[in-house]
């Protein structure tokens, strides 16, 4: 039991591995900006440039740092299109939850 639960913690941690890079990552170059500002200030030329020639890439960079990305709209919907049921909802909760906890249970004992 504690060889597959130290398996399943290794598998996870596994998953973090990209976390881990990105952030080494992210922190060398804040250090590198804080130590040289103007470099930044030249890459932030470079894109206002490109946005300003109509680089659709560097527009939508710019525009989504200064007013944030776009929310994509999502839609739930009950069966054939037909709004969700209040009774309806409540019923799929609980089934899911049934659902989770059973999956859930599944795993615990694996």
């Amino acid at each position: 039991m504690i060889k597959e639960k130290s398996a399943k913690l290794s598998k996870a941690m596994k998953g973090n591995e990209n976390a881990a890079v990105r952030g080494a990552f992210v922190a060398a170059l804040r250090r590198k900006v804080v130590q040289n500002p103007a470099k930044l200030d030249k890459i932030i030329d470079k894109l206002l440039d490109l946005a300003e020639k109509g680089d659709l890439g560097a527009i939508k960079e710019v525009t989504d740092r200064l007013d944030g990305k776009a929310i994509q709209a999502q839609e739930i919907s009950g069966p054939n299109g037909n709004p969700i049921e209040i009774e309806e909802a409540g019923t799929f909760a609980k089934e899911l939850m049934n659902k989770l906890l059973t999956k859930r249970q599944n795993e615990t004992d694996n």
